[in-house]
């Protein structure tokens, strides 16, 4: 009790919370009501098709509080969006248990310093539960220490670490980089591929042996007299066989039955219950044949223990280069991660250097980057001048010049000279990170053009199951030879593969995705893929987008001394943020003026601004705003006339309600522009150009890109009008500008594409990023886009065009030809026919940048000479 009513020094450093409440139970939800879902993503093991992801998606969606819930075979992930009030991330993963898969999940143990009561672990405790992808954490005091289960595919230890600090205590993995998400993957993908490995030797080995006994006495007569004289009791090398392919299939092969059982339990069987049924049949028929070969007619008493143990070997195989070729797909990530420095140089309060985790690190800390070092962190130079290797980011080979001030990205190299930067940015607030996530979310989403592939794979297998057992019955009612049916049903079941269909879509989405990342441009989700290569339309945002975005002042006329109207435009742009009023500010500063202070500054959207000075009033902006304002634009009407002629912003200044200025402000047309504009007509594309300027202006801009369509005078807010007005004409709209005041116009397009820089990756009302803040990014954008889909229409007809003519083959359509389809060589179709889809999405690695042509560039800009003229 003294504790709580006596003061004590220790409270000082412990941030005491009032005692938690009992949380009433949430009330039900009223008619209508939806709850705010929250998304979770969780690695899934053991799928191995399309009937697996979508048992999986099924068993998420019954789930109470799962609002939907999408599952992506090729990065073996799934996505939920559910109601935290009705499910938890630990519920959601024991459902993937349920339908016979294992979530992957990993523990992480945290010291954590600064905990000196109750009250600290239990703070501790919630910021660590609260985390989107923890499944639990408990604090213990006495030792520390933090212990925390969670989805690796969310979160890692040094985000973890993270989030203790932002609740005001430190903390740092107790394991480094074991626990981070990525590593855990990608370990986990490598024991996979052992165990798989050494599955397909083990199998190779023993049905080798099988194959050898069954089929080569047949060939070589010589040898099955040689046999059959060797043999110590009758039918001895069948029970060789048998011996053998047992060892087969509950040795590497019992993966096929166990799985293929829990799909059958939950009434969704798979393609592992495909297998098992069919080498199963097989097995079972042979020991029945050997046992107790009175049961079968004379004719029917062969053994099919080849059709057993080598389908399974050589499924295993074709498994085995599936997830080689899934590993090369998804290196991207594992790639981009590699970037990730794990420790740094910190400078401590005394301004001695120490080496820490990155995790350890606060906003605001000062760290010490060598030459040769990668910049652990996003930050800010504070002292040193070097050049950073950026091409992570940039794509440019060169390195750039980075001193003090500059903004400096972390995964970059600083090529030579001390750097010292302030952190600005840690975890997952890194541009890294954003890339890594853009990456992942574009990964693991589903396109439209899968859906046909997810109503197919919803009724594959049962199908199947019945064109095997008619297969099966057509035989023996039209035969008699049971031994023949049999081969015929497990044909069928070997041949038919849902994997194909399952991994058609989104194993392109991987390769293509990632290939993009790579060449600057992101894809923040699937679908964007599919509708940037379904697009007709482009609108191009004129500043910053098809310019440079860094106007000059070009002319200047005036009924003033120029240097006083230019001091008093400068005044007025002192505190606007729009590129036009940085231009006029850059020419006063070159003029050295002093600027007066103005009172009751207000900016009109669109307009432009409004001040007071010296009691008078005085107005800065496009014609539009005069009209308003109702001032008469005398002479200068025909001096702006000639600017925008010119390609030039026309700005009027009024003081007291007279006009007594106009200048003149162009923006350079970026030098690749035209030849962008050319790349996208090419590509059967109509482009438009998009912009606020006078139509004057923006003719003069369209003329020299060779844009014939252009919307001039167009309000920000209304850019997305222009883009409706288009989309009810049925034309398919992709919106390009720059991210800042377009955000309207990017949501309301079909796609929309924001010319982000480095730093700024995570636009949220775009679609794409193009991150390298280059126009010419745009034509490689849709290059990838329309090679994905093409990758993904190529994979789904192989997938499909491979069942529809292999099962009826199996099942023995074509045998009054003489065609007949062997159980071993259906197998090595199966496993073909998913290497095939792998490998025709791996092509997508081989697309490369767009490059503008130098004969394309336009031979002038727009820009002009400073020139100040007056009346």
């Amino acid at each position: 009790m003294s504790d709580i009513t006596t003061p004590d020094d220790n409270l000082a450093a412990c941030p005491v919370e009032p005692p938690s409440e009992p949380t009433p139970a949430p009330p039900p939800t009223t008619q209508g009501a939806v709850a705010k879902g929250q998304p979770l993503r969780l690695d899934v093991d053991g799928m191995t098709c399309a009937s697996c992801s979508a048992r999986v998606e099924r068993a998420l969606r019954k789930l109470p509080g799962v609002q939907a819930a999408s599952v992506n075979l090729a990065t073996t992930q799934a996505e939920v969006l559910y109601d935290p009030q009705a499910a938890t991330p630990q519920t959601i993963a024991d459902a993937v248990s349920a339908a016979g898969y294992t979530p992957l999940l990993a523990e992480a143990t945290l010291d954590v310093d600064g905990m000196t009561c109750a009250s600290c672990v239990g703070r501790v405790e919630r910021a660590l539960r609260k985390q989107t992808g923890v499944l639990s954490a408990t604090v213990n005091l006495a030792v520390n220490r933090a212990q925390v289960r969670y989805l690796p595919s969310m979160l890692n230890a040094e985000a973890l670490a993270q989030t203790v600090i932002a609740a005001g205590y430190d903390a740092r993995p107790v394991q480094e980089a074991d626990a981070a998400a990525e590593d855990a993957s990608a370990a986990a993908h490598a024991r996979s591929l052992l165990r798989a490995r050494r599955g397909v030797w083990i199998a190779a080995l023993l049905a080798l042996p099988v194959l050898v006994l069954s089929m080569l006495p047949m060939l070589w007569p010589a040898l099955d007299a040689a046999l059959l004289r060797a043999s110590p009791i009758p039918r001895f090398w069948d029970w060789v066989q048998f011996v053998l392919t047992t060892a087969v299939l509950f040795g590497p092969g019992r993966r096929f039955f166990r799985t293929g059982a829990i799909a059958y339990r939950h009434l969704s069987p798979d393609m592992n219950s495909l297998v098992a049924t069919g080498t199963g049949a097989a097995w079972v028929y042979s020991t029945l044949v050997l046992f107790a070969p009175q049961w079968f007619p004379a004719a029917s008493r062969h053994v099919y223990f080849d059709s057993a143990a080598v389908v399974v070997a050589v499924i295993l195989a074709g498994k085995y280069l599936e997830e080689l070729a899934k590993g090369r797909a998804s290196t991207a990530i594992h790639k981009l991660l590699g970037l990730q420095a794990k420790q740094a140089t910190q400078f401590d309060a005394h301004g001695a250097e120490q080496q820490v985790s990155v995790s350890a690190l606060q906003i605001g800390d000062r760290v010490l980057v060598r030459p040769g070092e990668r910049l652990p962190v996003d930050g800010r130079v504070l002292e040193g001048d070097s050049h950073v290797d950026e091409s992570m980011l940039t794509g440019e080979p060169l390195p750039v010049r980075r001193h003090a001030g500059d903004a400096v990205v972390g995964g970059t190299v600083n090529a030579e000279g001390r750097l010292v930067i302030e952190a600005t940015a840690l975890g997952a607030n890194t541009v890294l990170a954003q890339i890594v996530r853009l990456v992942e979310n574009a990964q693991t989403g589903k396109l439209p053009v899968q859906r046909v592939a997810d109503r197919v794979v919803a009724i594959f297998t049962p199908v199947v199951l019945l064109i095997a057992a008619a297969s099966f019955a057509a035989w023996l009612l039209l035969t008699g030879d049971l031994s023949a049916a049999l081969v015929a049903a497990v044909a069928v079941l070997v041949v038919a593969c849902p994997c194909a269909m399952g991994l058609a879509t989104p194993a392109a989405i991987l390769v293509g995705s990632s290939r993009a990342a790579e060449m600057g441009v992101l894809f923040r989700k699937g679908e964007a893929l599919e509708a940037l290569s379904h697009i007709d339309t482009v609108l191009l945002d004129k500043t910053g987008t098809v310019t440079r975005g860094r106007p000059a002042l070009t002319a200047l006329h005036s009924s003033l001394d120029h240097d006083a109207a230019l001091r008093l435009a400068a005044a007025l742009e002192a505190d606007s943020e729009h590129p036009l009023a940085r231009a006029v500010r850059d020419a006063a500063a070159q003029r050295n003026l002093q600027l007066p202070p103005v009172q009751s500054f207000a900016a009109i959207p669109g307009y432009g601004v409004r001040a007071m000075l010296d009691g008078q009033q005085l107005l800065l902006g496009a014609r539009r705003l005069m009209q308003k304002e109702a001032i008469d634009l005398k002479t200068f009407s025909a001096q702006a006339d000639t600017l925008e002629a010119q390609g030039q912003t026309a700005v009027f200044l009024a003081q007291g309600g007279v006009c007594v200025a106009v200048l003149g402000i162009s923006d350079p047309v970026k030098l690749d522009a035209a030849a962008v504009v050319q790349a996208l007509r090419q590509r059967g594309l109509d482009v438009a150009l998009v912009t606020g300027d006078a139509q004057r202006t923006a003719q003069a801009v369209a003329q020299t890109l060779g844009i014939a369509q252009v919307h001039a005078e167009v309000l920000p807010a209304d850019k997305a009008r222009v883009v409706s007005v288009l989309q009810a004409k049925g034309r398919r709209v992709a919106f390009v500008g720059d991210g800042l005041n377009d955000g309207p116009a990017l949501a309301q397009a079909d796609v929309g594409l924001a010319l982000a820089s480095g730093t700024d990756v995570a636009i949220e009302a775009a679609d794409v990023s193009l991150t390298r803040g280059e126009l010419a990014t745009l034509p490689t954008a849709i290059d990838t886009a329309r090679h994905t889909m093409r990758a993904i229409h190529g994979n789904l007809f192989w997938a499909f065009a491979y069942n529809i003519v292999l099962i009826p083959l199996a099942a023995g359509v074509a045998a009054p030809w003489g065609v007949h389809l062997h159980p071993m060589l259906a197998g090595v179709a199966m496993g073909l026919s998913s290497v095939f889809v792998l490998a025709n999405s791996l092509r997508l690695k081989r697309l490369r940048s767009w490059v503008a042509p130098q004969a394309a560039q336009p031979a002038q800009s727009l820009a002009h000479p400073p020139v100040l003229h007056t009346p």
